[in-house]
């Protein structure tokens, strides 16, 4: 009896292990995503400012606040879907 009590101890610790583990990965991935979409659009909005020869870098300004508020949006969708 104790080897069956023992297969389904060892089987819940694999299945926690595998939840916490999903969780890492998909919130690692969001945050790798949100980071990669603020750096292209920032550097996108530098480029631009760049190649128009703007004084104020109104492209880095607005891609920058444009691609913060997408990521968050996509966080906090991320969040809410299960």
């Amino acid at each position: 009896m104790e080897t069956n009590n023992d297969d389904a101890a060892k089987e819940e610790r694999k299945r926690t292990l595998q939840k916490q583990s999903s969780g890492f990965l998909k919130y690692s991935g969001m945050a790798t995503q949100m980071l990669g979409t603020i750096l292209i659009f920032t550097y996108g909005g530098y480029k631009l400012d760049e190649w128009q020869q703007n004084d104020v870098p109104v492209w880095t300004l607005v891609l920058s606040l444009l691609s913060i508020a997408g990521s968050l949006y996509m966080l906090i969708k991320g969040f809410t879907k299960k």
